[in-house]
């Protein structure tokens, strides 16, 4: 496996140039590209984060293949990397980097094995902590990793560091228009906020959190605008935060704004406490208007069962995942 740790910023500089293809004809201009060798199959790939830190993102590259479909993959709580407790306070505090976690590990296999390019973005560590637990689940910590106004970020830069992959002769790795996003809990908290259409916010509209019932607005951000080239194609879910600490409103008593912009699948758990809201959501979705929700519900399974082998949850994670890899080929094409 080959793998390079190179900043996007660097690799422009020496992207930003014309060359002459092997037969001497016309100048291939590749000024905004991030070449990639063909012997590369997994590699870290770092840009600038809508808050100055150089977010980095495992990409894994299945084949020597160019125009391939691709899958953005928004980790949980438990972060991107593999981590452990070395101080024993039951919250991780270290990372192997660059290495995936061993969910995302298995997302990347199957994903590599229908031939799609996977990326993973790792939201928290640059930003001081290796998941979303203890004092950062509330302001002002959670702030700087939210699901409802950074990450959504993430996605999109993410989408566009896609884009700018070729081999060396400036053919695309990655098909421009043909990419998804996958998220697990908070992660799926921020693929909702990456599939909100913005242009039905309401002119009028105030961008606020609420936490235990102080009303938060100088610290929070607008959404994530789609980028000028387009957004995801499809999205899917796995147990969302739904709530979003009334971002887009309460989606529970008829305030909510929020609107999808593409179609998506969901996947609840019976025994998650997040799933009435989640309910309110996906009723706020179907009278508002936009994408088209696939729900599947898992009777008895609990929250995080994605990536579990035993009893209902192991039986929850195998058809989850069948019924996501099938949503997501048929979303991207592929036979």
């Amino acid at each position: 496996m080959n793998r390079f740790f190179l900043a996007t910023a660097m690799i422009l500089i020496l992207a930003s140039c014309k060359t002459e293809d092997d037969s001497g004809g016309p100048l291939i201009d590749l000024t905004g590209k991030i070449v990639i060798p063909n012997a590369t199959r997994d590699t870290v790939l770092f840009v600038n984060a809508i808050d100055n830190i150089q977010l980095p993102i495992f990409i894994s590259i299945p084949s020597s293949s160019v125009n391939l479909p691709g899958t953005v993959v928004m980790h949980g709580s438990g972060g991107n990397w593999q981590d452990s407790d070395t101080n024993n306070d039951g919250v991780d505090d270290t990372i192997v980097q660059w290495e995936l976690s061993n969910q995302n590990d298995e997302w990347k296999s199957m994903l590599d094995n229908e031939n799609i390019v996977s990326a993973f973005p790792g939201s928290y560590f640059r930003r001081g902590t290796v998941e979303n637990e203890g004092e950062w689940k509330n302001p002002p910590l959670q702030f700087q990793i939210s699901a409802s106004f950074v990450r959504n970020y993430d996605a999109f830069n993410t989408l566009e560091l896609l884009r700018s992959l070729v081999r060396e002769d400036g053919t695309p790795i990655v098909q421009s228009n043909n990419v998804a996003i996958l998220g697990f809990s908070h992660g799926a908290t921020a693929v909702q906020s990456t599939l909100f259409d913005t242009q039905a916010t309401p002119v009028d509209w105030e961008w606020s959190q609420s936490y235990s019932g102080t009303l938060y607005t100088n610290e929070i951000r607008s959404p994530a605008p789609t980028p000028e080239s387009g957004g995801f194609v499809a999205g899917v879910m796995y147990y969302p935060g739904s709530f979003h600490n009334s971002y887009y409103g309460n989606p529970c008593n008829g305030t909510s704004i929020f609107q999808t912009t593409i179609d998506f699948m969901i996947h609840l758990a019976s025994e998650d406490p997040l799933t009435s809201n989640s309910n309110c959501m996906l009723e706020t979705v179907s009278n508002n208007g936009g994408g088209v929700a696939t729900i599947h519900n898992y009777q008895d399974a609990n929250h995080g069962f994605d990536n579990k082998t035993n009893g209902v949850d192991g039986q929850a994670n195998t058809l989850a995942r069948q019924r996501s890899m099938t949503f997501l080929k048929d979303r991207l094409g592929i036979d």
